[in-house]
């Protein structure tokens, strides 16, 4: 069997042949939001940029993506008529999104290092992976707009950004907090998606991605850690939105 992304990042590979196997393909690369049980992935991280784009001022707005997954929501903005333009600084997704969305308007680049001037900047899933103050302080020169679905450590544990240092951040480069959605009780739902699957489709994934046993038994243990920590409170999902005030008008 082909792979088109067995050099992908691992795990994110492996998450994208166990959607690949269990729906014939693969669109995002986020969560999904479950409102029921038995509702497929793909439904649920439908909802997920569904309710990321009704956040959006109407086209057409100058939308930056800072995370473009595999270009889809990106693709979809443009088609919706929104001035989009998409940046990440993985070579291999930015490869995947101009074969898959050729029309599309993307850059392989870090987020610290972009210039420009528009509406909004959306992250989705990508937050997490810049500092906030860097992110805040740039985002100060782009727009006066962020908003932001993504995970946070709601205590002093794990990777993820400590959600009360992500405010404050945001607070001292001038970003006040308008809207906060706590999704935590349907985002989950995607990690227990996957540990569900991956002793089903082990065999495939050490045959097609070179994944050894061992490694499939540690995604599973690790799921099963992260998702725990969903359910003690000590990680969370939200929406956030932020509005920067205007800078004062200089005297006369």
């Amino acid at each position: 069997m082909t792979v088109p992304y067995r050099d992908f990042y691992y795990p994110l590979n492996v998450f994208m042949h166990v959607l690949t196997l269990e729906q014939g393909g693969v669109e995002h690369l986020h969560y999904g939001l479950f409102e029921q049980a038995d509702e497929t992935l793909p439904a649920a991280q439908e909802r997920s940029t569904e309710l990321l784009l009704s956040r959006l001022p109407p086209p057409p707005a100058r939308v930056l993506e800072a995370g473009i997954g595999l270009g889809t929501t990106l693709a979809r903005l443009t088609r919706l008529g929104y001035d989009a333009f998409g940046i990440t600084p993985d070579e291999k997704q930015i490869a995947m999104a101009r074969e898959r969305h050729p029309g599309v308007r993307l850059a392989c680049a870090k987020f610290e290092e972009t210039a420009g001037a528009y509406d909004v900047i959306v992250f989705q899933e990508s937050s997490q992976y810049i500092d906030s103050e860097a992110l805040f302080a740039k985002a100060a020169e782009l727009a006066p707009r962020v908003v932001v679905l993504d995970e946070f450590a709601l205590r002093d544990e794990g990777v993820l950004h400590r959600l009360d240092a992500f405010l404050a951040a945001a607070a001292r480069h001038g970003f006040a907090l308008t809207e906060r959605l706590d999704l935590s009780a349907k985002a989950p739902r995607t990690i227990e998606y996957f540990i569900a699957r991956l002793p089903r489709y082990r065999d495939a994934l050490v045959r097609d991605l070179g994944l050894t046993h061992a490694q499939v038994d540690e995604l599973i243990a690790g799921g099963t850690q992260y998702a725990e920590a969903y359910r003690r409170g000590a990680y969370g999902y939200l929406l956030l939105q932020f509005t920067r005030a205007a800078a004062p008008s200089p005297p006369r």
